[in-house]
């Protein structure tokens, strides 16, 4: 029986459309084709995601290979990166429900240590009775460990945990070691009739 509620964060509990955002930082396709495969794309961003560099580490790496005036627009992108979290209401009513419904709710992510400047701008975070991310536990999504370390600390049996991530490689992981899941496309109540078919305790759609 699940009686626990995984959450990936972005795409998930936020709302980010990569286009959209980066469009905020350049007025071209090129500077954004930069920004989306030389910053967004990079190793640098996996390793600040993993914790093993700084910002300012990852910002001096990619401006060794970009452009000369795009190098401030790297700094102030990692500095300001999800600082400013677009409200997803349909998935915080979700969440909401889900917790007064009587489900212990987490938070599984890959995210940089700028997550605990900018979590208190999530109102979904509120609801989660333990965190983890990858940036404080050096291990990444979809990699075995990662999940193997997020039931550890939490004392979670896979088997009562449900997972509900944008990327289907990590739903595809947790799936591997016990713990369901969903992927989720952005439609909530299409999410919903994916956790009632699962047993969860849900209403169909909420209006």
């Amino acid at each position: 029986m699940v009686k626990n509620i995984v959450f990936d964060m972005g795409n998930v509990l936020t709302v980010y459309n990569a286009r959209e955002y980066i469009y905020g930082y350049v007025d071209n396709e090129e500077d954004f084709r930069w920004i989306k495969n030389h910053l967004c794309g990079s190793v640098e961003w996996l390793q600040m995601d993993r914790g093993t560099i700084s910002d300012e580490e990852a910002a001096a790496s990619v401006c060794k290979r970009v452009p000369a005036h795009l190098h401030e627009t790297v700094e102030r992108f990692i500095r300001e990166y999800r600082m400013v979290q677009p409200p997803n209401p349909p998935m915080e009513a979700l969440v909401a429900e889900l917790s007064r419904n009587g489900y212990d709710l987490y938070l599984l992510s890959n995210t940089s240590h700028r997550f605990r400047e900018f979590s208190k701008y999530i109102k979904s975070v509120a609801y989660m009775k333990g965190i983890w991310t990858s940036c404080e536990h050096g291990l990444l999504k979809p990699e075995k460990e990662a999940y193997l370390d997020f039931f550890r600390m939490f004392a979670l049996k896979p088997e009562e945990c449900f997972f509900i991530d944008d990327t289907p490689a990590n739903v595809e992981a947790a799936g591997n070691l016990g713990m369901d899941g969903c992927v989720y496309y952005g439609d909530v109540n299409e999410l919903r009739g994916c956790l009632k078919r699962r047993g969860i305790r849900v209403a169909d759609s909420m209006e």
